[in-house]
């Protein structure tokens, strides 16, 4: 009688047993399909896998089930090792490479159908285990370690059937082994010898982080400043102001000339960012850092999610995203992503409601050939807080409620935002690629807002006033980067190069600027409404004018009261028919290797810039524009300027493998930074700001790269900025200015450390923890500088620290009800920073006696002092799988409801910003 392959199976394990064989060989059966000889497509597919942390041997056997591949282990040896478990959709060799990694062991294939445990190899001078590389389908490289395939490997990145092997979704990780930040091409955090972080698909759903605001914030090293509205806001890194914005790698996005990112993280797979110069590919920057944003592509198989939420302040939120082979046997594959939002503030009054809609398309052109196209499309209808809120004369604190705000009804900020790009990608034999990727951006937005200036008495309890602003916004950008990338061997070693170049052109034309909403003078006096009072300062106001604009009760403030009446739209008093900047850039990046673990990495950069604006000044009034009509151009005002750098001493950095996991580094960048937008009194612009930026520090990465530390302190220094000249009138000359000087003598510079650890700790359990401490001050050749010694950015505070951990009891091996349970926390917290100087409550009409240019104060100059007091802010997550498809989760964010000001502002008259009250956000999420 004929065996059954399952009877043959059991007598070779009995067998096997009854021997004591310590090379016991368990094949594990498969199911009937794989058993018909399906076997050998069983590598190729993509399975949904939710294996819980256990024991190797357990989690085995759940793999063979689900994918019918036939495993060859020592029993033994894997009923005592515990595997980390796989959750997620990806390839069953991914989930394999998951299963066995940090357990000593690897794979490799015997026949179609049937793979082999073997001991991983041993290395390193401390005498660990490292995993040795397995054969993973998809990866660059063919399995290569380079470029990605090591952390897709470990299970950290690339495993959930993109073709973009940076991407984290389905990885569950708070670490990705592959980002493209600082190297062009996808390295391990290890090997890019400067401080880089990420924020992966998994901290962007665990932290409810919705916009590019909140992610900016939760990333290391990084303070939130808000700006002068509630859509406006900086962010500071080791000192200076991060203006650089990539997505997918490529040209740096400007956001100037008109641009505002309103940017939604529902199209993002998740965050890159570089802390320091982006010396070796970026044309142009400041020391701060790099942001790279990386698109959501499709996936090799279909699934579809949705997520919907409400939360405190009545916000609601419902992403779509869909995403599928289309045609062509999967060569053609696409995905959408449709996303509604309705959003109020802690606040009074303010809201925004915001629509976008999301599509990208890949198709496999031919084995080697990837192309790429997509689209998107944003609207956002915007009711902002202008200004924010003021304090006394002397900088203290008003004391008011929270839910204050300065927020007329009439307020309006409206955003349309295009934005179609395409790429190629194309292999070129084993270890080279070519790549060349197009953005097109297009916003335009327009803005009336009412707002309130000025300090507060502290012994009248008035001053603010009444005013407003009308612009309309346009922008364009165009950016272009075709890179070619590969190794090769020299002496037995291999030696990485990268070859590129980019050119970003932005326009700002047909900016349109109106004359101030509320500017009570002798040839136009104010009245909010008919009958009302009448607002006019100066000679030949009519009788009974009140000497001033609207005032504003900041601690009884009624947005209703008709003194706010919406005022009339003003007329156009100037234009920009061109305001833009074409930046080019072309690079060579190397990095070689002489020795088994010392690498080189260096660069050659050249660059050029070319500034052009047009401003024109528009009739309003027809006593000014003599024969002419409103709205014809009685002024034209032109500046260009152009300039190029060619790098050198050229990038440089040296890293040393210490063991197969721990890396050390030092490197140089320099810093080159135009201002062409300055004049001289010779109205010629100012020469750029350069400087150094120095770095040294240790990465390891432990637990086969699911686990990633850094070390790094740092040492800046800028010199040749620009500030105002006071023996020469100021003047606005379409996007430059005039007169302004450049003393070589005058440094800024900035150190400090960064310390951080992300990914897996133990099984279930990730972390994701930072600590910064930087200190920044300036040294002045002129006393025009300010004060020297004294910190030039005093808003960063010295000590920045933040944390978030999670703890998944189903991938930690807890079985039942608890299995389900997600439970996560963290804290964002810093030390004091402060704003300090002196407010003139009167009139600047004084002539200085040095500068005859300048004014001073009529009155005594009152100081004023203001600190944002050093705080902690706790939040906290649990999430429930109510089955495989759904959960439910319950974010609560400054849980012991912190009062705090998030930012303060520089001058007492407005900018102060209070941090979000206690609140929650209910999140319900379905997959398929």
């Amino acid at each position: 009688m004929k065996r059954t392959n399952s009877a043959r199976i059991r007598a070779l394990k009995t067998l096997c047993l009854s021997l004591t064989c310590l090379s016991a060989v368990p094949l594990l059966e498969a199911p009937a399909a794989a058993q018909s000889g399906k076997t050998s497509d069983a590598a190729q597919k993509s399975y949904d896998f939710n294996i819980a942390g256990q024991s190797l041997s357990s989690a085995l056997t759940a793999f063979a089930a689900e994918t019918g591949l036939q495993i060859v282990y020592s029993q033994e040896d894997a009923g005592q090792i515990a595997s980390p478990g796989v959750k997620g959709r990806m390839s069953a060799d991914a989930a394999l490479a998951r299963l066995t990694a940090g357990t000593g062991y690897t794979f490799q294939y015997l026949r179609a159908g049937v793979v082999t445990l073997v001991k991983a190899s041993a290395g390193g001078n401390d005498g660990e285990v490292v995993t040795g590389v397995v054969s993973v389908e998809g990866v660059q490289g063919s399995g290569s370690p380079y470029f990605g395939g090591a952390g897709q490997a470990a299970g950290v990145n690339g495993v959930n059937g993109s073709r973009d092997i940076t991407a984290t979704e389905g990885t569950g990780s708070f670490t990705s082994g592959a980002l493209t930040i600082g190297s062009k091409v996808p390295q391990a955090l290890k090997d890019v010898p400067q401080s880089i972080s990420v924020l992966t698909s998994e901290r962007l759903a665990q932290q409810n982080i919705t916009d590019f605001t909140t992610a900016m914030a939760k990333l290391p090293g990084i303070t939130l400043v808000q700006g002068s509205s509630s859509l406006v806001n900086t962010f500071y890194s080791r000192g200076f102001e991060i203006t650089s914005i990539q997505v997918d790698g490529g040209a740096p996005l400007s956001t100037q000339y008109g641009f505002y990112p309103q940017i939604d993280m529902s199209i993002y797979d998740h965050v890159e960012l570089l802390r320091g110069a982006a010396g070796e590919f970026g044309a142009y920057g400041d020391p701060s850092g790099t942001v790279n944003l990386v698109r959501k592509k499709p996936l090799d198989h279909s699934q579809f999610s949705v997520e919907a939420q409400a939360g405190s302040w009545q916000n609601y939120r419902v992403v779509a995203d869909a995403t599928s082979p289309l045609a062509l046997d999967g060569k053609l594959r696409g995905r959408m992503v449709m996303t509604y939002q309705d959003n109020h503030y802690f606040y009074d009054t303010a809201k925004d409601n915001k629509t976008l809609i999301y599509g990208v398309a890949e198709f496999d052109a031919s084995p080697t050939t990837l192309l790429t196209a997509g689209i998107s499309y944003t609207r956002q209808n915007s009711l902002p807080w202008q200004g924010g809120l003021p304090r006394y004369w002397n900088g203290g604190d008003l004391g008011l409620p929270r839910s204050t705000s300065l927020v007329f009804p009439w307020n309006r900020w409206n955003f349309e935002t295009t934005e179609i790009f395409g790429g190629v990608e194309q292999k070129i034999g084993e270890d080279w690629t070519f790549e060349l990727n197009l953005t097109h951006n297009r916003q335009s937005s327009y803005q009336k807002l009412g707002f309130s200036g000025n300090a507060v008495s502290p012994f009248s309890l008035a001053g603010p006033e009444f005013g407003g602003i009308l612009n309309d916004y346009a922008s364009k950008q165009f950016s272009a980067e075709a890179t070619l990338s590969g190794a090769f061997e020299l002496f037995g070693q291999r030696q990485e190069v990268t070859i590129g170049g980019n050119r970003v052109k932005t326009d700002g034309g047909g900016q349109l600027f109106y004359g101030a909403l509320v500017n009570p003078t002798p040839a136009s006096p104010y009245q909010p409404y008919p009958g009302g009072p009448i607002y006019c300062s100066g000679v030949g106001c009519p009788m009974g004018s009140i000497a001033s604009r609207p005032p504003i009760d900041v601690f009884n403030f009624d947005p209703s009261d008709p003194l706010y009446t919406e005022p009339v739209d003003t007329l156009p008093i100037a234009r920009y028919p061109k305001n833009g900047q074409t930046q080019s850039s072309a690079y060579i990046s190397q990095r070689l290797t002489a020795f088994d673990r010392l690498h080189l990495l260096t660069a050659i950069r050249w660059s050029r810039y070319e500034n052009i604006s047009t401003n024109e000044d528009l009739c309003t009034n027809l006593a000014d524009c003599t024969g002419m009509q409103i709205g014809d151009v009685y002024n034209t005002s032109t500046s260009q300027s152009l300039g190029h750098d060619f790098s050198w001493p050229p990038p440089i950095s040296l890293s040393f493998d210490v063991t197969k996991t721990l890396t050390a580094y030092a490197g140089y960048t320099d810093i080159y930074q135009n201002q062409d937008w300055a004049l001289d009194h010779s109205r010629n612009p100012l020469p750029p700001v350069t400087g150094s930026n120095w770095e040294a520090g240790l990465k390891w990465a432990a637990n086969g790269g699911r686990l990633n530390l850094s070390l790094a302190a740092y040492r800046i220094e800028k010199k040749g900025f620009a500030v105002f000249d006071p023996t020469y009138p100021s003047e606005n000359l379409g996007n430059t200015s005039c007169c302004w000087i450049a003393d070589p003598e005058a440094v800024q510079r900035s150190k400090g450390i960064d310390i951080e650890v992300a990914g897996e700790i133990a099984s279930g359990w990730q972390i994701s923890a930072s600590y910064t401490y930087s200190e920044n001050k300036q040294e002045n050749g002129s006393a025009l500088y300010g004060t020297s010694g004294e910190p030039f950015v005093t808003i960063q505070p010295k000590h920045l620290y933040k944390l978030w951990m999670s703890y998944d009891f189903g991938t930690a091996g807890q079985k039942g009800l608890i299995s389900g349970l997600t439970l996560s926390g963290g804290v964002d917290g810093q030390s004091s920073a402060y704003y300090s100087g002196t407010v003139c409550t009167g009139d600047y009409d004084v002539p200085y006696p040095e500068y005859p240019n300048y004014r001073v104060c009529e009155v005594p100059q009152q100081p004023y002092n203001f600190t944002v007091p050093g705080h902690a802010v706790i939040s906290a997550r649990i999430d429930y799988r109510l089955s495989e498809k759904w959960s439910l989760a319950i974010n609560l964010q400054n849980l012991f409801d912190k009062i705090y000001y998030q930012t303060v502002g520089e001058f007492p008259v407005n900018g102060n910003w209070y941090g979000a009250p206690r609140s929650y956000t209910a999140t319900l999420r379905a997959k398929w």
